[in-house]
């Protein structure tokens, strides 16, 4: 303790006699105003147990400290003269490490008895809808991997794409139509493998089969999915907010994770004992052979990845930090052809070889600039590349085709903001974000490179009106420099609190996407097509959310939205006739030689309905369910089922753990099970004839069903944590469709599947 004042605990004395014989674990943190970040001194901080509560004081510099609590998942409460007190109802203590938590709290109206905001409330200011994605879950959730897309996954609206990989589709939108944040700077899609589940096998820029970003790092992480503020941009489905955790400062600590999937190592701690700059190191290494030998399809591929990454905060003085922060990885698969024999796919008979490397750097300085304001800037150059080469042997047995791909993108970003408050109603945000993409692709010996900046100054105004309702509008310019088009990007939101157990929220707005480079070639052997004067697509939103907490930690939520796109790139002639059906909506992999043009239109709307039991009593339980329809217009101005209009999108995640303390070892068993439902992706059927008329995506998939399952065993002891789990991908081996295509060796249509049963055995333990 630094000094008298730094910690004041108001125990109860059973609990204090009773510790010893427990497993406790550490947990601290800092409180600070969410709109300057200055230290909040006096704030009460508890720690809210079933039979009793701990309690403490920050000291001067807002930082509070329990270093006897037991282990396991507790509610936090906080609460500060003058500002709405926040409920965390997740907070994970374990024997291994302390838990460091930053606590930002809102100005409340002055003489009026302050709202209380929970965690997962629609009052933050980033969206209306939100979700977590925190270390705690990602162990928590089945089938998760450690990776922060598939558990974002579990959430309502959003719906996956392919076991095989983390792409996934929000509210209708393509995964192309998805953004990546580090810090607040937008970033190259951080994944390995980018090709995975998908049909043509070539690179794409939006998912892959693993975040290179291990969940191990995440630290107040979230998928934003509707009713974003003016901040965010160029996108149009979801945006992943990722923020990375500052390291412990008490001592220095090891984890250790290895299973049939792959090996995490991390390590932090403080650069000095006693000093308050700390570091991060996460490295991952794919041990997927394993699997391969254990008999487990895999698509017949080997597949390997490894990646690194890593967090440096450095104090600069009492008003300033400065993060330093960077990842990178490399991944590869192999498919080697088989004998002739046993050719069954077209892929049977052709080597595939591909190889990729992405990486991230930047930095991120704050600065408190006095009582009211505080500015930030963060600065990342995040770059990918990949490479893809092919060779078919034909029925004979003679090489006659040899084919190569390539796909290199790299974004310079930057974000700058200055936040404060305006009176003691009223908070702003004045910023700017710019982005230049340099993107190169190649593709049956075509190639071209695309520099594209965006530039977005934007403003914000938060007032809250009345204690129980809040006004959020917004402002954002999005310039595409490239060639001078740009979108103007208003927004608004109401919140308003009913009785305290009940909020409405109404957001409405618009925003863009700069044109998806990665899909189609800008230029090709004018006068044939020019799309260099493509502008950005737009999305004008709304939505009408209503929650209400029925009982403690229980949540329902149900959303209703639209999305109106227009400014679409579409096909605006094609061989056959003047019009073509072809949106750029429908496209996230392979390249398309197009002649395109801002005519087309997209509608996408819906209902979420979704229920919320946080952890309490050692259960836990999530369920959502989401009925959508999404169609697009094409040239002609024709209005279609789009690719991603799969009607129906339901998950539901239950859990379950039983502990027993006894002689200092506190062992806990745990389950847990997410079932996934999602209605068939659309496609074009099989064209029977070249003259033959095909209906764009009038056929869909069949509804895919999978369920996961994770059962686990921590052990803990004063100052280590173990863990043994079972992951259980797809338990009961469902077989559903990836995707068809007419084989040309067969003559007919074939239908290729989504993953079987994939298990992962694994062991993690933290010292």
């Amino acid at each position: 303790m630094r000094s008298a004042g730094h910690i004041l605990c108001v125990c109860s004395g059973l609990l204090a006699c009773g510790a010893t014989a427990q497993t406790t674990g550490t947990l601290r943190g800092r409180v600070i105003d969410e709109v300057t970040n200055a230290a909040l001194s006096g704030a009460t901080v508890q720690v809210l147990l079933t039979d009793t509560v701990f309690g403490s004081a920050t000291d001067g510099e807002g930082a509070f400290l329990f270093q006897a609590v037991p282990t396991g998942i507790h509610r936090v409460q906080v609460r500060f003269v003058g500002y709405s007190p926040v409920v965390l109802d997740e907070v994970w203590v374990r024997a291994g490490k302390a838990e460091e938590l930053v606590v930002a709290l809102v100005p409340a109206i002055n003489a009026i008895p302050a709202v209380e905001v929970r965690a997962y409330a629609p009052m933050r200011l980033e969206a209306i809808t939100s979700e977590p994605l925190s270390v705690e879950r990602s162990l928590r959730y089945p089938a998760t991997f450690f990776d922060p897309a598939r558990l974002a996954m579990s959430y309502a609206g959003v719906a996956s794409t392919n076991d095989q990989a983390n792409h996934f589709s929000v509210r209708g939108n393509g995964p192309a139509n998805n953004a990546w944040l580090l810090e607040g700077a937008e970033i190259v899609t951080p994944n390995h493998l980018t090709n995975a589940g998908t049909q043509s096998d070539l690179p794409t820029l939006t998912g892959g089969g693993t975040t290179i970003l291990s969940a191990q790092m995440l630290g107040g992480s979230r998928l934003l999915t509707g009713g974003m503020a003016a901040r965010y941009g160029n996108a149009l489905g979801g945006i992943m907010d990722l923020r990375l955790r500052k390291g412990i400062t008490d001592r220095r600590a090891i984890t250790v994770q290895a299973g049939l999937i792959g090996i995490d190592l991390s390590t932090e701690g403080p650069f000095k004992t006693g000093g308050k700059a700390s570091y991060v190191i996460n490295y991952r290494y794919s041990t997927l052979g394993l699997l391969g030998a254990m008999g487990v399809a895999l698509g017949d591929e080997a597949i390997t990845f490894q990646d690194l990454a890593f967090t440096v905060d450095l104090p600069l003085g009492e008003r300033s930090d400065l993060r330093i922060f960077g990842m990178g990885g490399s991944s590869s698969n192999r498919f080697d052809r088989k004998d002739s024999t046993d050719w069954e796919l077209d892929k049977d008979s052709r080597d595939i070889d591909y190889t990729a490397r992405v990486g991230v750097v930047g930095a991120l300085f704050e600065r408190r600039m006095g009582a009211r304001s505080h500015w930030s800037t963060t600065v990342a150059l995040s770059g990918n590349e990949q490479q893809r080469t092919m060779e078919d042997i034909g029925l004979r047995s003679i090489p006659f085709f040899r084919d190569s791909a390539a796909l290199y993108e790299r974004k310079l970003s930057a974000h700058t903001v200055l936040r404060g408050t305006a009176g003691e109603r009223s908070r702003y945000r004045i910023g700017l974000s710019a982005v230049e993409r340099d993107v190169s692709k190649l593709l049956y010996g075509l190639g071209e490179r695309t520099i594209a900046p965006l530039v977005r100054p934007y403003g914000e105004w938060s007032y809250s009106i009345t204690k129980e309702l809040l006004l959020d509008v917004g402002m954002a310019y999005a310039a595409y420099t490239r060639n001078g088009t740009g979108v103007a990007e208003p927004r608004l939101a109401l919140r308003w609190t009913i009785a305290s157990r009940n909020r409405i929220a109404l957001s409405m707005g618009q925003r863009s996407q700069v044109p998806h480079l990665q899909s189609f070639y800008e230029r090709l052997f004018p006068p044939f097509f020019d799309n260099t004067d493509l502008g950005p697509t737009v999305a004008q939103d709304a939505s009408l959310t209503f929650e209400r907490e029925w009982f403690e930690r229980l949540q329902m939520r149900a959303t209703a939205f639209v999305q109106r796109l227009v400014q679409v790139p579409v096909e605006v002639a094609s061989l056959v006739t003047d019009a073509s059906a072809s949106s750029m909506l429908n496209t996230w992999e392979g390249i398309a030689g197009l002649q395109l043009r801002n005519s087309g239109e997209g509608l996408n709307s819906g209902v979420e309905l979704g229920v919320d039991r946080h952890f309490q009593r050692d259960r836990f339980m999530q369920v959502n369910i989401t009925v959508l329809d999404a169609r697009y217009a094409d040239a002609a101005g024709e209005w279609r089922n789009s690719r991603w209009n799969t009607g129906v999108i339901g998950n539901a995640v239950v859990g379950r753990e039983w502990p027993k303390q006894k002689d200092g070892l506190k062992r806990t068993w745990g389950s847990s099970g997410r079932f996934n439902y999602t209605g068939g992706q659309r496609y074009t059927p099989t064209q029977s004839g070249m003259l033959a008329v095909v209906e764009p995506y009038s056929a869909q998939y069949d509804p895919t069903y999978r369920l996961d399952l994770r059962i686990y065993l921590k052990r803990e002891r004063q100052g280590r944590t173990g863990m043994w789990s079972l992951d259980l991908l797809n338990a009961t081996n469902a077989q559903n469709v990836a995707y068809r295509y007419n084989d040309r060796r067969k003559g007919e249509e074939v239908t290729v599947y989504q993953l079987g049963l994939i298990p992962n055995l694994s062991y993690r333990i933290e010292f």
